[in-house]
């Protein structure tokens, strides 16, 4: 049992209680991405109540030290990346403005046969001609991003070194097409299979899923992406 100040006078239980689990976590004892103690255990290893564990759990939460991610855990979001939702703009930009550097160590680009999920998101015919893009993208070359992107444009060239920067910026240069609103759906999940080897975590490792429509400037649809980040490397903050 750790120990706590319980006099009358001491700061509140919660509070002493989130105070110690922010200390491990700067110390590295809990690390990004890892899942700390359960509830249970913390209120075994502190002799609390649930609901003070819960109080000390939701002070982290506020402070940006963990985040809650349902069927997984509470997992360390301490030193992540955080991509602020204000407005559309592309990876690469977001980064800039937290002044890291971007690298793609994978891409790669073809074109398919829309699917009927690609095809109801770019509101296309099924079977119709789009284009796929394949991307890992690294920040300080350590992979922050896999992501699967299709495009409704025409005549787009099958060079992938032509991908490796900002994609909305060479769209915006080379085809007039601005990208001027989106639709993010954001949930929880799991790494597997060629996702997990490409962002370097083990299978089932907490991952962040982004999935976007984006709109041009007529309000067309013209990108469908779905996007896995590394739950300990990546974080949402949205201004409502």
């Amino acid at each position: 049992m750790m120990t706590l100040d319980r006099s009358k006078a001491a700061v509140a239980l919660y509070l002493q209680i989130s105070g110690q689990i922010a200390e491990a976590i700067e110390s590295g004892e809990y690390a990004p991405g890892q899942i700390i103690p359960s509830e249970k255990q913390f209120q075994e290893k502190y002799s609390v109540s649930r609901m003070t564990v819960r109080l000390a759990i939701g002070e982290l939460v506020n402070k940006g030290y963990v985040e809650c991610m349902r069927g997984i855990g509470t997992v360390v979001t301490y030193g992540k990346i955080e991509e602020n939702l204000k407005r559309v703009i592309s990876f690469s930009e977001e980064m800039q403005l937290h002044g890291v550097t971007m690298q793609t160590s994978y891409c790669d680009i073809k074109v398919v046969c829309a699917s009927e999920k690609v095809a109801s998101n770019l509101n296309v015919k099924i079977n119709s001609t789009v284009y796929e893009l394949i991307r890992v993208r690294c920040a300080n070359n350590k992979p922050i991003v896999y992501s699967t992107t299709y495009l409704k444009i025409s005549d787009l060239p099958l060079d992938a070194n032509l991908y490796s920067d900002s994609l909305y910026k060479f769209l915006s240069d080379q085809y007039n097409v601005n990208i001027a609103r989106a639709g993010d759906q954001l949930e929880a999940t799991l790494a597997e299979g060629i996702i997990a080897k490409f962002l370097e975590v083990a299978q089932g490792f907490p991952t962040f899923k982004r999935t976007r429509v984006a709109y041009d400037q007529h309000d067309n649809e013209v990108e469908y992406s779905i996007c896995y980040y590394p739950g300990d490397k990546y974080r949402y903050s949205v201004n409502l």
